[in-house]
């Protein structure tokens, strides 16, 4: 079961792979407000990446994304 979560995750982006690493593992240790805001401060930093872009295009266009790491 663990390999298989590890593996499904390991088809994602690895710049939001990234920053869901940091934002939970920051997260954890503070309140939800600043918890949040860690959160948001991740998100924002994955909107303007070539990999989202591509993430949301293979989504449209019915593929697998082909990650690149930008």
């Amino acid at each position: 079961m663990a390999l298989e979560m590890a593996n499904k995750i390991g088809e994602k982006g690895p710049v939001a792979i990234k920053a869901a690493k940091q934002a939970i593992s920051n997260g954890m240790n503070m309140d939800l407000k600043s918890g949040l805001e860690l959160e948001s401060a991740c998100y924002a930093r994955i909107l303007p990446t070539e990999d989202r872009l591509e993430g949301l295009k293979a989504f449209a266009e019915k593929r697998k994304p082909v990650y690149k790491g930008k």
